[in-house]
């Protein structure tokens, strides 16, 4: 059965994709529509998170394979990237670690669902203690990822990214064997793809050389670097900043079961350990840059750092600085949308959105 319906979403990856972006439209538009609708609407989104994460993975493997073509029948040709050759080795390498990423991605996918069903089934008073736990095992999957891979920065989403856009995929071919279902060979104990000298000849037509490919290949390191390297040790420094941050979301939430959701002290103390964090792991990677090649890009930790980054703009949405000053603000602005053609959309959703980032505490984590 799982066979079949593996090869029903291959072969109809488009028509499969634009169903998943159709309901995942919906579930933005359904808060504020009706009684439980923010209900309907996340536990929708979650199960898309699931399948889609299912779907991408059947896609990744039909595009090792080679089996993936265009609409007008022409192979697909799929480089994947940093981020997923540094996840797909560690989890290659770790079972263990493979089972705890999957595990943090579900509770990432559900959390916000189970939080919202525990609020209007069973009451307040269990929310912060099923929150708290929630907080509790996903630092535990934390550090355990961050001694799996040798003391190295946990990234926040650890689920393979998508390589290939459905929309563009025609039906599968059929599989073949032998080198022809593989279009590049796959070092056993690297993890590494090489493509075949014969396909570089047949692709450029006679017209290109070895040097020119090679030469290719060393202007992009991270194309051709160790997977595990992508991503630098932590020397003491960093590590304590890494381990600030993971465990930054847990305090936050002891905090404001202590002291209250409007009390300023959880507010202020989440955000001063999460600067003091960033601040901490920057040096520490500012200081092992300068004593590593210049010419090294570790854009994983590039993209993961500016994502943290951005994560600071939850705390506008958090109490009690939302409730103190971003709040009449973003009405104004709903109601000044609310007047304009174009813009009405935006005010509705804005509106549609602030009871949820009140409510409920997983819609501005960050976690």
């Amino acid at each position: 059965m799982l066979e079949k319906y593996a090869r029903f979403v291959v072969n109809n990856a488009a028509q499969v994709n634009s169903i998943e972006n159709g309901l995942r439209t919906l579930t933005y538009i359904l808060p504020g529509r009706f009684a439980d609708a923010e209900l309907a609407s996340e536990a929708i989104y979650t199960l898309l998170s699931f399948v889609g994460a299912y779907h991408d993975n059947l896609l990744g493997k039909a595009a090792k394979s080679g089996l993936l073509v265009d609409k007008e029948g022409r192979p697909v040709e799929i480089e994947t990237t940093p981020f997923n050759r540094y996840h797909g080795r560690l989890s290659q390498k770790s079972e263990v670690y493979h089972a705890t990423a999957l595990l943090l991605s579900g509770l990432q996918f559900s959390e916000k669902l189970v939080e919202m069903v525990v609020v209007k089934k069973l009451g307040e008073k269990l929310r912060w203690k099923v929150v708290s736990w929630i907080e509790i095992i996903k630092v535990v999957l934390r550090l355990n990822l961050l001694q799996l891979s040798g003391r190295r920065m946990v990234t926040g989403t650890v689920v393979p990214e998508r390589l290939v856009d459905p929309a563009n995929l025609g039906a599968a071919k059929k599989p073949v064997d032998g080198l022809q279902q593989a279009a590049q060979w796959k070092g056993g104990r690297s993890g590494l793809r090489f493509t075949p000298v014969r396909e570089i000849l047949d692709k450029s037509e006679g017209n290109a050389s070895l040097s020119g490919f090679v030469t290719g290949e060393v202007r992009n390191p991270e194309a051709v670097a160790p997977a595990k390297t992508l991503i630098r040790r932590y020397r003491a420094l960093g590590l304590a900043g890494e381990l600030l941050f993971i465990l930054r979301p847990l305090i936050y939430v002891l905090g404001i079961r202590k002291m209250g959701k409007r009390d300023w002290r959880p507010w202020a103390l989440s955000l001063l350990i999460e600067l003091f964090s960033r601040q901490m792991i920057r040096t520490d990677l500012h200081a092992d840059r300068r004593g590593s090649s210049a010419a090294t890009k570790h854009t994983v930790e590039t993209d993961e750092l500016s994502r943290r980054k951005w994560l600071l703009l939850y705390y506008l949405l958090r109490s009690p600085f939302f409730d103190r000053f971003t709040e009449s603000r973003l009405t104004r602005v709903a109601e000044w949308c609310n007047n304009k053609p174009l813009l009405s959309l935006l005010g509705s959703l804005i509106q549609d959105y602030q009871p949820l980032w009140q409510q409920y505490y997983f819609y501005t984590a960050g976690s």
